[in-house]
């Protein structure tokens, strides 16, 4: 049992230790292209790593020949929430705060 035990003990640690998955905030240094400055690491992260979601996007459509802008998107000085993946591998910008 005690054998059974220090395993299920390595394996937890082993996957806490990949931090897997994480959020926080960041500062939009740029928006092309897009680039983010972690606020708890000063880390600055850019394009393909950090990747936008359609709730972040700039989005427009066309009513009676008139452009209406869903969405303005992001531009520098924004604040937003991200979700780190892979272990830093990706960092996915999920909102505007």
């Amino acid at each position: 049992m005690e054998l059974i035990e220090r395993i299920k003990s390595i394996v937890i640690d082993t996957v806490r230790a990949m931090d897997l998955l994480d959020t926080g905030y960041a500062t939009v240094v740029s928006a092309s292209p897009l680039t983010i400055k972690i606020q708890a690491t000063q880390l600055t992260v850019k394009e393909p790593v950090a990747v936008l979601t359609d709730n972040v996007r700039y989005r427009a459509v066309t009513i009676q020949g008139e452009t209406v802008v869903l969405n303005s998107g992001l531009k520098a000085g924004d604040k937003v929430l991200y979700l780190k993946a892979n272990s830093g591998q990706s960092y996915i910008v999920m909102a505007k705060v």
